[in-house]
């Protein structure tokens, strides 16, 4: 299998773009409301990419508002691959195909060289995704950023809101015949279930790094979607998401040395030159260590996601190896 893998994501912007927004955003992954305040309406998108397991639809709590003012809503429900043919296990939010990726961009009237900041509505513990999607379809790394708080927190601090309904396309509305403007790429540092085997099976190679809670890591509590087995990967590390995030607020992350200190105890070198490939129940959470580590320095293209995680490595009646 050949991989693609993030290039030149680090790389620097002038300081005359955007208005003035480059100063503020330059070397930035994680960006403070205030920063965003700052650089409001001079070239940045805010990008909403909540989305919730259950309880809760984002896109209707997007569309019913209130939400940034001039934000977009990326679905990663819905901007994904699905169908028999692309997706025949049924899996929740496959990483797209680009022409799809492609026309959703247009559709949110992003281009290239936009500036995004993903948020999420208050106690979505889920954004990472769009924020790490975004980047695996081709976004430049050093042009896609994270909104440390919510919207809540976004409309505590005065920041202007958007209220009234507002309709989000759908991906079957998108004519996918149509030449884009955006250009997209195949997803860059998202793995397989065959490459995940491997892995598993040839340990002291690659590391597989599980966010999930420690009960489920160890198979001593359900999954939330049924009928899952229990436990998890051979040889794999487990780093729970929420250790990296703000106990009195998920929606932020830690600072930079406590998620170092968390990582390293949980036995990973963040500066590790094997791939780190995360995992999670369904590739949205596991999303958030890989934030983490991006934060804590480490080089993105050695990080990957498994695209399909628990979702289809514990179905029912599988024969992938487990162990508790």
């Amino acid at each position: 299998v050949q991989l693609r893998t993030f290039s030149n994501s680090r790389r620097l912007f002038s300081m005359s773009e955007d208005g003035g927004a480059a100063s503020v955003l330059e070397g930035k992954t994680l960006v403070e409301i205030d920063e965003c305040l700052k650089i409001f309406g001079k070239g940045p998108v805010f990008v909403d990419g909540s989305w919730f397991l259950m309880g809760r639809n984002a896109r209707e709590e997007f569309e019913q508002g209130p939400r940034i003012q001039g934000a977009r809503f990326f679905d990663i429900d819905d901007i994904a691959t699905k169908g028999e043919v692309g997706n025949p296990k049924g899996l929740p939010h496959m990483m797209p195909p680009k022409r799809l990726f492609a026309a959703a961009m247009d559709a949110l009237s992003i281009t290239n060289n936009d500036h995004l900041i993903v948020y999420g509505s208050q106690g979505c513990l889920f954004p990472h995704r769009t924020w790490y999607q975004l980047r695996a379809m081709g976004h430049r790394g050093d042009r896609v950023h994270f909104m440390q708080g919510s919207l809540e927190d976004w409309k505590n601090a005065g920041g202007p809101i958007e209220e009234g309904p507002t309709t989000v396309f759908r991906a079957d509305d998108l004519d996918l015949d149509k030449e884009p403007n955006y250009v997209a790429t195949d997803a860059q540092n998202v793995v397989d279930i065959e490459e995940v085997k491997q892995i598993v099976t040839c340990q002291g190679g690659d590391i597989m790094v599980d966010v999930r809670a420690a009960d489920r890591f160890n198979g001593l509590v359900e999954e939330p979607r049924p009928n899952m087995r229990l436990g998890h990967m051979p040889g794999a590390l487990n780093i729970p998401f929420t250790d990296l995030l703000d106990p009195d607020n998920v929606s932020k992350f830690k600072s930079r040395e406590e998620m170092e200190k968390i990582i390293s105890d949980a036995g990973l070198d963040i500066n590790t030159s094997k791939r780190v490939v995360c995992s999670c129940g369904s590739g949205a959470t596991a999303c958030a260590l890989a934030l983490a580590l991006d934060v804590c320095g480490r080089d993105p293209a050695g990080t990957f996601i498994y695209d399909g995680s628990w979702s289809e490595w514990g179905m029912p009646g599988g024969d992938t190896p487990i162990v508790k």
